[in-house]
């Protein structure tokens, strides 16, 4: 298998795992995601395994749009749970409902858990996120995550996360895949920042991998996938007529179509606005995406470049 449909990275590679909306409104969240064409996962709640295996709530609740490559999970959370994962949750969609979560994938998280505390970013504990799922067989099984968190000031743009995916053919089901869009998989995400060159040698720290660029756009490839930087001034060129709800955002993801001709005649047939951002290249604004600009291009392109 070639490594870029791997959903799992092998040896010391890093993968661009999922991007996460944080949503005060599951039901709207939604609505508008299944009009882009995307298949949601029930909606579950999220637990974590203590040192016994007792599932203890986590604070929040998901839905998932799976990919070929990757996927998009929009978060809620959960009335009534006080968890600092959900206050987390609470202060972040008070500043802004939109993308706020960056997930990154690993072979080993405990060696990534050791690799983090030597650069001193102070992860946690490792986290064992369990979620209920339905298997292929029909039997309620559970996906298994093991996830490695940092406090929200280490990496103050969102909850940026590494994490080792322990089930992947549970997470990854063909009945969950959606292709009546033609969006096959997560590309890149694109973050607005006022120092890129600092953010990006911090992200470099964090996935131990090495920046390249300029000092306003800034790019650090991952084994698949990649993170851009980019300053407020790029960020709208790259972008005309987003308006930012701040400096220090996610502000829009690269997914990959097979024909991305097919995927802008479906979204204008359901009512979406596109707009061309570069040839063969287009988005769908963030009033129509919850927040964030997701822009679509074909998989031998790439986006910004």
């Amino acid at each position: 298998m070639k490594q870029r449909d791997r959903q799992i990275p092998a040896g010391g590679e890093i993968y661009l795992d999922h991007v996460g909306w944080l949503v005060s409104d599951m039901e709207r969240a939604s609505a508008t995601f299944e009009r882009l064409g995307f298949v949601l996962t029930p909606f579950v709640v999220s637990r974590n395994a203590d040192s016994s295996g007792v599932l203890q709530p986590s604070g929040t609740g998901n839905r998932c749009a799976m990919l070929h490559r990757g996927y998009l999970e929009l978060i809620a959370a959960i009335e009534g749970v006080e968890t600092s994962l959900a206050r987390q949750h609470r202060a972040a969609v008070a500043r802004h409902v939109g993308l706020h979560v960056i997930a990154l994938t690993v072979a080993d998280a405990v060696a990534a858990h050791g690799r983090l505390a030597s650069e001193g970013f102070e992860p946690g504990e490792p986290v064992r996120l369990r979620r209920p799922i339905l298997a292929p067989d029909g039997a309620d099984r559970l996906a298994e995550f093991t996830v490695i968190r940092v406090p929200p000031e280490k990496m103050p743009e969102g909850r940026i996360q590494i994490l080792t995916q322990e089930t992947p053919d549970l997470v990854w089901q063909p009945r969950l895949i959606a292709r009546e869009n033609g969006i096959a998989g997560l590309e890149g995400v694109l973050l607005c920042v006022e120092d890129p060159a600092e953010v990006a040698e911090r992200y470099g720290r964090f996935t131990g991998r090495s920046p390249s660029g300029e000092s306003n756009y800034m790019t650090l490839a991952l084994d698949r996938g990649r993170l851009e930087f980019v300053a407020p001034g790029r960020c709208r060129s790259l972008l005309p007529g987003v308006q930012l709800p701040a400096t220090a955002v996610i502000a829009a993801i690269a997914l990959t179509a097979e024909d991305p001709e097919a995927t802008r005649r479906f979204l204008l047939g359901r009512g979406v606005a596109v707009s061309d951002v570069a040839p063969e290249t287009f988005s769908v604004g963030p009033g129509d995406a919850m927040g964030a600009a997701m822009v679509v291009c074909g998989a031998d392109r790439g986006w910004p470049g």
